[in-house]
């Protein structure tokens, strides 16, 4: 059978009981797939032609969710076979595309401006930093550059889990705007503070946190979540950051811009119901 997903089915405010119900659902032959976004936020999708049954299979579960078919589904799914094999987790690009290209092509250019960089510094520079205010298109390019391993890996992990979201959500014209306007600001911010030797897209970031955290605050409907945890480590960062008490070069000024312009996209979508 070929898999066509939906838009997000469901959402469970537990992560295990969304597991327990996914694995119940697999061991009955119905494709339903779980991404948990923290361990209060879960989401469930499921194949077109199966969505009735896994609709009517979430209903009778929400009734008994202890009865012990579900725990001995569970049970068997994670029984090793003689023809298992360990794999690495990857990221399935097909789905990726489908549900959130905008977000996949962005992770994918700055890999490739990474390695570019890798081989030629002096080249990628020349083009891409904010060293010449007067070519337009400086102004949203030093998202695009990372100047270390870590620093890409940091930013697109992040760019990733919100990204994601906000284009399933609000879908790819809105994430665009949202990216090019928020790095537009964000870049300016630190441009003027402190001169054009920065990069990253710590920026957009940074704005797409303060949309979910705000927007998740003041517009439910949209099912844009972060959990405090995550939103506490983002506010304890880029307070360090301004006290200098980190061990790496922060653009702080670009990460305060992205979180106030992201705040205020949260504003101007405050009645945007989003789609699911």
């Amino acid at each position: 059978m070929t898999e066509s997903y939906l838009e997000v089915f469901a959402v469970l405010n537990s992560a295990k009981a969304a597991q327990l119900f996914a694995d119940y659902c697999q061991a009955q032959g119905i494709a339903v797939h779980l991404e948990i976004k923290s361990t209060d936020v879960a989401e469930l999708y499921c194949a077109a032609d199966q969505l009735a049954q896994a609709e009517a299979e979430l209903a009778q579960f929400m009734q008994q969710p202890q009865h012990k078919r579900y725990q001995q589904a569970a049970w068997q799914l994670s029984k090793p076979s003689a023809s298992q094999t360990t794999v690495l987790p990857s990221i399935n690009w097909q789905r990726s595309l489908l549900l959130a290209p905008l977000t996949t092509a962005m992770l994918v250019l700055c890999l490739l401006v990474y390695a570019w960089m890798y081989f030629d510094w002096p080249s990628a520079a020349k083009w891409l930093q904010l060293s010449e205010p007067a070519q337009l298109w400086r102004w949203f390019t030093p998202m695009l550059l990372h100047f270390s391993l870590t620093h890409l890996v940091f930013n697109l992990a992040w760019w990733w889990l919100l990204g994601r979201q906000f284009e399933r959500v609000l879908g790819f014209a809105l994430l665009a705007n949202f990216t090019l306007s928020v790095a537009l600001i964000s870049n300016a911010a630190q441009y003027f503070m402190t001169g054009p030797n920065f990069g990253g897209l710590s920026g957009v970031v940074y704005g797409l946190f303060g949309y979910c955290w705000l927007a998740g605050l003041i517009n439910p409907r949209q099912r844009m979540f972060i959990s405090s945890g995550m939103a506490g480590f983002l506010v304890l960062w880029l307070v360090l950051g301004f006290f200098d008490l980190l061990w790496v070069n922060m653009a702080n000024w670009a990460h305060l811009a992205g979180l106030v312009s992201g705040m205020a996209w949260a504003l101007i979508l405050r009645k945007h119901p989003g789609r699911h």
